[in-house]
């Protein structure tokens, strides 16, 4: 199955009214506030459904999932802390529910890469404001076989937050990045 089958199943889901027991985890999410300034478009439920029509139907099924899931851990760790929301943690127990769910779906196979996926689907925002260089670290995480998977979701991710964001903007730089670093051996040989 690819994105868009899994789409539909999830619009049929929703329009049956099952999504409630098919998959409870996702059906919770509604009603979790967001903080307004980062998440004008609402609660957590209609930020996870944003983020999955914002997915490519010819996208693998493990993007699909990883977006679907990647919010799913703000049900038990947003908090209202110094004036704000927060829900820090939220993309490591996120991971750890997307595996139990992807294992109750017999898609147990997906469930190691989308649970790296959901963990590190934020992973722009802990790489500074000014990059301009990838560190050895940075540049082994974006030689994942996954990271264009991670780029697909983070993409998705970010085009469904409505709000003051930059994640979008940030995301490009490291790919921009990432492309130049694996750019740079080729322009060498080529000498």
């Amino acid at each position: 199955m690819n994105a868009q089958d899994w789409k539909k199943r999830l619009k049929e889901w929703i329009a049956s009214g099952e999504l409630r027991q098919v998959l409870p985890e996702v059906s919770a999410l509604h009603g979790v506030e967001q903080p307004k300034e980062f998440h004008a478009e609402g609660d957590v439920l209609k930020h996870t459904l944003l983020a999955v029509d914002a997915v490519n139907p010819q996208s693998d099924e493990r993007v699909f999932w990883a977006v679907l899931l990647h919010d799913v851990g703000k049900t038990t760790t947003t908090k209202f802390i110094d004036g704000r929301l927060r829900s820090w943690g939220h993309d490591k127990v996120g991971a750890i529910m997307a595996s139990h769910i992807l294992k109750r779906f017999d898609l147990e196979c997906l469930s190691g890469d989308v649970a790296w996926l959901v963990k590190n689907h934020g992973f722009m925002l802990g790489w500074g404001n000014n990059l301009t260089s990838l560190t050895k670290k940075q540049k082994r995480f974006c030689n994942n076989p996954l990271f264009y998977f991670l780029v697909e979701v983070a993409t998705a991710d970010a085009r469904a937050t409505l709000g003051k964001s930059d994640k979008l903007e940030k995301l490009h730089k490291i790919i921009n990045l990432h492309d130049m670093n694996l750019a740079a051996p080729e322009s060498l040989n080529r000498l």
